[in-house]
């Protein structure tokens, strides 16, 4: 049953018009032996207009024009979908339209790999907000969606409807890596290196400073293994070089010293890979992580985090509603809509949290202090609980 929201174009944040649209699929076998090409097409459907609005506790809504919900919570139900089947993804943009406007004369195409992870790179960062603001912390995820939105290449949207390419967010650090070549060894380390075995380190991680040995830090840069305890691979190399010969920002700095002793005491630091959803590095428990590790991490976290929503918000602009003589929004897509509902969320208050129950596996809203509440709603609860009952009876007729 639809819900009735009391004065909900009175209290809602800000509201955002699209429409709804056609989707189907083109598969294309371009030659004998190779996989086959995964298409999906968008038209836009100017016959189904579509209202959004987004409140606390509903999310971003799609409402009726009288104030009615005909479907709560839009980002849970879109994070939810690299878990479901591909008519699953087809009927989400088919209700709420595509993540872009499209031409409503014609199809406009995208590869189906591409938009799949794009929408991993939108559930990775509402995953990161929840990880980051949980009370019991899982470090080793929180460490995986960082980096991962981090350090991960830039993806790259082109329809024809769009004005320009979308790309997804550059976070500023890969420009402080890209510096790393050019550093010289300064006359102080030449220095050092003629005085002790050492180079000092001023560390925000080990303070006031760490002594990286000289053989090691030589070992690092030519790439070679020390007693083959240490992988050495190019970010490493990258990290160790910064590590020695740049100081930077602040939270440069604390990014460096991090990912030095990361890989240094963790063996941790690999490229980037999307393994379900999640980077995958070598399965150490990083809760054994110093407190200053740790606190590093999840400030690190938290500078990602605002990168990453800031840079999608380039399409929402502040106007001014003289029908009703008040402050209003301009959206120019649904996801600038759904990065604006990122963006009033409040993680101390309340956060995201995927439903337990396999055959959902919807992310809803939850309290922040709900550390108990794994199920989006009772019947997600009954159901499971049944299956588990059913399951339990199978076996005792064994």
């Amino acid at each position: 049953m639809p819900q009735i929201i009391e004065n909900f174009f009175e209290n809602n944040i800000f509201t955002f018009q699209s429409y709804g649209c056609d989707c189907v699929e083109d598969i294309e076998h371009t030659a004998p032996g190779m996989p086959p090409l995964k298409t999906y097409k968008f038209q836009s459907d100017t016959e189904k207009p579509l209202l959004f609005g987004y409140r606390a506790k509903t999310g971003l809504s799609r409402i009726a024009a009288n104030g009615t919900t005909e479907e709560d919570n839009i980002l849970g139900s879109l994070i939810a979908l690299p878990t479901k089947k591909p008519s699953d993804l087809y009927s989400f943009f088919k209700r709420n339209g595509f993540l872009f406007p499209v031409s409503s004369s014609e199809y406009e195409r995208i590869d189906a790999a591409l938009l799949y992870e794009f929408i991993l790179r939108i559930k990775a960062t509402v995953e990161l907000m929840t990880a980051v603001n949980e009370i019991h912390k899982d470090y080793n995820k929180i460490a995986h969606l960082t980096f991962y939105l981090m350090l991960s290449e830039q993806l790259q949207i082109d329809m024809a409807s769009l004005p320009k390419v979308y790309t997804t967010c550059k976070h500023s650090f890969l420009d402080t890596l890209s510096k790393a070549v050019s550093l010289p060894l300064g006359w102080e380390r030449q220095q050092e290196a003629f005085e002790k075995d050492t180079y000092t380190v001023v560390d925000t991680i080990k303070a006031p400073s760490y002594e990286l040995n000289i053989n090691e830090y030589n070992n690092i840069l030519s790439g070679t293994c020390i007693d083959g305890a240490i992988s050495i691979t190019p970010l490493y190399r990258q990290i160790t070089q910064l590590y020695c010969n740049y100081n930077g920002t602040d939270i440069e700095r604390k990014t460096i010293d991090f990912l030095f002793h990361l890989h240094h005491d963790f063996s941790q630091l690999r490229t980037c890979d999307m393994v379900d959803g999640l980077t995958f590095f070598a399965p150490t428990d990083l809760s054994t992580m110093s407190n200053e590790m740790k606190s590093t991490l999840i400030e690190i976290a938290r500078f990602v985090l605002g990168e990453e929503i800031n840079a999608n918000l380039s399409g929402i602009y502040p106007v001014y509603d003289v029908q009703t003589m008040s402050p209003s929004w301009k959206v120019d897509s649904l996801l600038s809509a759904i990065y604006f509902s990122m963006f009033y969320l409040k993680p101390d208050l309340e956060l995201y949290r995927q439903c337990a129950n396999p055959r959902c596996q919807k992310y809803f809203l939850v309290k922040t202090t709900s550390t108990r509440t794994k199920f989006c709603s009772s019947e997600c609860c009954n159901r499971v609980t049944q299956d588990r009952y059913r399951k339990k009876k199978r076996e005792l007729g064994k």
